[in-house]
């Protein structure tokens, strides 16, 4: 057996190269047009969002705005870290796990 010490580097969306970034944009552009957003409407009806209807500049804003308010955490190459932000009344809130090949880190 051999055990490698390693750093690893995340990143915010805003510090991401361009071709990192777009990457995690269409990645997550990607997740919402595959799973779109259920909500109430002024009749009390349940629908879906339809993302078709925004301009691509409304679009754009919404996804980012996403990433920023969620705080998610980016590889270099664009790839989203798995990572859990933990708030409200939880025990651990404050605390954010980053999650990599079975093993969590406190970060």
């Amino acid at each position: 057996m051999k055990t490698i010490k390693t750093e690893i580097v995340l990143y915010n969306y805003e510090e991401l190269k361009e071709e990192s970034k777009e990457k995690a944009f269409n990645e997550h552009s990607n997740f919402y047009y595959e799973n779109p957003s259920e909500y109430e409407n002024e009749n009390g009806e349940m629908v879906y969002d339809d993302y078709e209807t925004y301009t691509p500049e409304e679009f754009k804003e919404f996804i980012e705005e996403s990433i920023l308010i969620n705080e998610y955490m980016f590889f270099e190459n664009g790839e989203m870290a798995n990572i859990t932000h933990f708030t409200g009344k939880h025990e651990k809130t404050g605390t954010t796990e980053f999650y990599f090949h079975g093993k969590t880190y406190i970060i």
